[in-house]
């Protein structure tokens, strides 16, 4: 196990690399903590600035803009797309809304029947569609021999709701918990992309240096046995770092563990670790540049994070985004980690979407590694 034992020690020679990636996210995940254990597990509904545009001028327009104007604050807005366009950037409003000259016909017809502007930089902006998906609702189901019944959608639009927290044994959930294990384990993949491709890139780029791989060829140790020692070296600094993780969330709020699905978390961990595991297989067999090893390390984990949804909840990025974030495994990992799972059977599409991604870095670095043999 000679290799082995100096795999271990070179990265052991990275060690600070490692802590320091380590110690500042144990130290966010803290003061996240912190602040969730305060959050309220309650909705309050903001007062939005919003833009009308009629052009309708009837009775059914007239009566969604007293809706909107009781829920929000009206602004002027222009009434040409690029005006609206630049008040939103602005900020000048929050979301416009165009009602178009044949309204009332679409909604009868059940087409679309406003248009609307939002500010997607505003979370809060996204309960304008709920308005207004709330008013269509109630004005279709009364619209009956060719009329609206007006009064019944005022009333049934003034009712209020009273909402009780769900209970679970008798136990109201936290919330705050909830949310605080969600963006620990989705925050986890952003380290471990960054910690796996750096480490470990320089220690293989130590054990791919010419008068290494000179001594390797005279020694007696086969060419097999070397690469087993290489790859278990791998696999216990993954399962190691991946371990500390997993303790780490335990430590800092493992009392919140029966609030959440922890064993689905820990799961999705140790299959993306995995994952990330080949993937570095496959740098590494393709990049022999220490510079660019660590270069790469920095866009992929930065990269793959904001665009699948960790540092940016997936509900708010764009479609194209989404597609783009579809070719790579942090996606499905995040999927999992915002998702109410209940069962395996919930989650076995990403699980096996992240194994597929495994077993294809796996192939393509064995390709590369049998090519440079060859050279």
């Amino acid at each position: 196990m000679t290799v082995y034992k100096y795999f271990i020690k070179i990265a052991l020679r990275n060690k600070w690399a490692i802590l320091s990636y380590t110690i500042i996210f144990f130290i966010i995940a803290a003061l996240n903590g912190s602040s969730t254990s305060q959050r309220e597990a309650n909705f309050v509904e903001t007062k939005l600035n919003v833009g009308i545009i009629d052009n309708s001028k009837s009775e059914l327009s007239g009566e969604l803009k007293k809706y909107l104007i009781k829920k929000n604050n009206i602004v002027e807005v222009g009434s040409d797309e690029s005006s609206i366009k630049e008040e939103i950037f602005l900020g000048i409003a929050d979301a416009v809304i165009v009602i178009p000259e044949d309204f009332e016909e679409r909604v009868i017809n059940k087409e679309k029947a406003v248009e609307v502007y939002r500010d997607d930089r505003k979370m809060e902006s996204v309960q304008i569609q709920t308005q207004l998906n709330k008013f269509f609702v109630f004005i279709n189901a009364t619209y009956e021999n060719g009329r609206f019944n007006l009064s019944d959608v005022n009333t049934a639009l003034d009712e209020k709701t009273t909402v009780n927290l769900m209970k679970d044994g008798g136990k109201v959930k936290d919330q705050g918990a909830v949310q605080w294990f969600r963006y620990y384990y989705n925050f986890t993949s952003y380290v471990i992309i960054g910690i796996y491709i750096m480490v470990m890139g320089l220690v293989m780029n130590d054990f791919m240096n010419e008068n290494v791989d000179s001594r390797r060829k005279i020694s007696s140790k086969r060419f097999l046995r070397f690469n087993e020692e290489i790859y278990l070296g791998q696999l216990s600094l993954a399962g190691l770092i991946t371990l500390i993780f997993i303790l780490g969330s335990i430590v800092l709020r493992g009392k919140y563990i029966g609030e959440v699905n922890f064993g689905m978390y820990v799961a999705n961990l140790v299959v993306f670790s995995f994952t990330i595991l080949c993937l570095t297989f496959l740098i590494n067999n393709v990049v022999k540049n220490k510079f660019a090893i660590s270069a790469i390390s920095t866009v992929l984990s930065l990269g793959t994070s904001f665009i699948s949804g960790v540092m940016v909840p997936q509900q708010l990025l764009g479609k194209n985004v989404l597609t783009v974030a579809k070719f790579f495994p942090t996606y499905y990992y995040v999927r999992i980690n915002d998702m109410q799972a209940n069962s395996f059977s919930d989650v076995r599409y990403e699980i096996f979407m992240q194994l597929l991604f495994a077993a294809a870095f796996l192939l393509m670095g064995l390709y590369f590694s049998k090519a440079a043999q060859k050279a």
